[in-house]
């Protein structure tokens, strides 16, 4: 795809897999300026958290941090910040852990209860019992941010 074409770049839930930022740089390229980034981002919702799931979240991604923090991220890399909301925790339960629990035998038995698939399922596992116990301190926060015309 050729450089400064698009209008909007929109991702849920995959900037995640290459960083926050390293993702928001390299995508910066194909907007046009005054173009649109809207992503979500796995989000503290409090300055201060329990040591658990602190501990947790930072063992599992690096770049977890607060709104505030993620603004200045956007800031620092070109963009000027045009919204911001987080999502609720239903969408967490109701439409992302929940439906995975359900699927968690069904996956071991197609895997033949590996040690590689039951070491999945016990990952999956902690998060989803990390999160019910301290789901008011994060969530997925969904940024929209304007590329500052150059």
């Amino acid at each position: 795809m050729s450089k400064k074409k698009l209008d909007i770049i929109w991702s849920e839930g995959a900037i995640y897999n290459m960083g926050f930022e390293a993702g928001i740089k390299s995508w910066k390229k194909f907007l046009k300026p005054g173009g649109y980034l809207s992503v979500s981002e796995i989000t503290w919702l409090t300055d201060k958290r329990p040591e658990e799931i602190e501990k947790y979240w930072n063992n599992e991604y690096l770049e977890i941090d607060t709104a505030s923090n993620k603004f200045k991220v956007l800031e620092k890399n070109g963009f000027t910040p045009a919204g911001y909301f987080y999502l609720p925790q239903s969408s967490w339960l109701d439409n992302y852990y929940n439906p995975i629990e359900d699927r968690f035998e069904n996956f071991l038995k197609r895997h033949n209860h590996s040690k590689t698939a039951e070491k999945i399922v016990e990952n999956e596992k902690k998060e989803i019992q990390i999160y019910r116990k301290y789901k008011e301190y994060l969530s997925y926060g969904f940024y929209i941010a304007k590329k500052v015309e150059n």
